[in-house]
């Protein structure tokens, strides 16, 4: 397989102290077939699992690339995501036109249907598992859970298109949507909004980190950018404010170092010690889809290709 540093053009565009090497890959200097990425997740066994728009499910095991698509696999749609691999190394794959839901346990599919997983319709936005293993898909339609054996309708108090999700419990659950975030705790659900908190409008990503830190990005409005929620404290980081290079946050992950790392809709963001610093892959079009933390290696899916970055 042939591949290359795609250095040349990276370092006119790139605001990034770690100088670490970035590696490219594209369908012009590899063996993929598309380089439009919608998802990206990596498995217990360091393989890396890529949604493109229009070829499938796309295996990188750090060599080859696999495609799964209606020639050999269940997935019969495009636009692959969310891509989430649960604690038993399962592989979710969500995937519309025509909209689908799958699991692939390394050997066999499973495919399931709306009627099965207590939703009128299949359309899943965000999958995230709690600290029991149970499996949380919410969507378009609601919000629903799996044990492994069982699926559960979870009603939530007002019906909203479920952008994002952060669970710790089924005690604890976090569900972001356009007009909010409601949270689930002590038995009942509180709804937040612009208007009874300093929530900003469009949640767009959320993430539950050990210290009780709930990061919440935003949908790119003029104030979006994204908050830190800890012991009902608020800290808002936007644009404006900040070197946030835009305020579109689609993805927030931590590295081992404690670094944030920042999906927004012109530029990967990583946040550490208070400082915000920006990688541009391009001089224009730098929409970062996903981002997903291998040890010491972030990948990064984008409509144009992946991207590969040592820590």
């Amino acid at each position: 397989m042939r591949k290359t540093l795609s250095t040349i053009l990276i370092i006119l565009f790139i605001q990034f102290s770690f100088g670490q090497n970035i590696e490219h890959f594209t369908k012009e200097n590899s063996e993929l077939t598309d380089d439009d990425f919608w998802g990206i997740a990596v498995d217990k066994d360091g393989n890396k699992w890529l949604g493109s728009a229009k070829s499938g499910l796309i295996k990188f095991d750090g060599e080859k690339f696999t495609t799964f698509d209606a020639n050999n696999s269940v997935i019969k749609g495009k636009y692959i995501s969310p891509i989430f691999i649960d604690s038993k190394d399962n592989i979710w794959v969500s995937f519309s036109q025509p909209n689908g839901l799958a699991k692939f346990d390394g050997k066999d599919w499973t495919t399931y249907s709306s009627s099965e997983i207590k939703l009128s319709k299949i359309s899943i936005i965000d999958i995230t598992e709690d600290e029991n293993g149970i499996i949380y898909f919410g969507g378009s339609n609601g919000l629903t859970s799996f044990n492994g054996i069982e699926w559960k309708k979870i009603k939530l108090p007002k019906s909203v298109t479920i952008r994002a999700l952060a669970v710790k419990s089924d005690k604890e659950i976090y569900v972001g949507h356009n007009s909010g975030l409601l949270i689930y705790k002590n038995t009942k659900w509180e709804s937040l909004t612009t208007e009874n908190s300093e929530l900003q409008q469009y949640v767009r990503a959320l993430r539950l980190y050990d210290d009780n830190e709930l990061y919440i990005g935003y949908g790119g409005n003029l104030t979006g950018g994204y908050s830190i929620l800890k012991n009902d404290k608020w800290n808002h980081v936007n644009k404006e404010n900040s070197d946030l290079s835009n305020n579109m946050v689609r993805d927030i992950e931590i590295d081992d170092n404690g670094n944030y790392w920042m999906a927004t809709n012109d530029g990967l963001n990583i946040a550490t010690n208070d400082k915000i610093q920006s990688i541009f892959f391009r001089q224009r079009g730098n929409a970062i889809m996903d981002i997903a933390i291998e040890n010491n290696i972030a990948w990064i899916a984008t409509g144009y290709g992946l991207f590969k970055i040592e820590l």
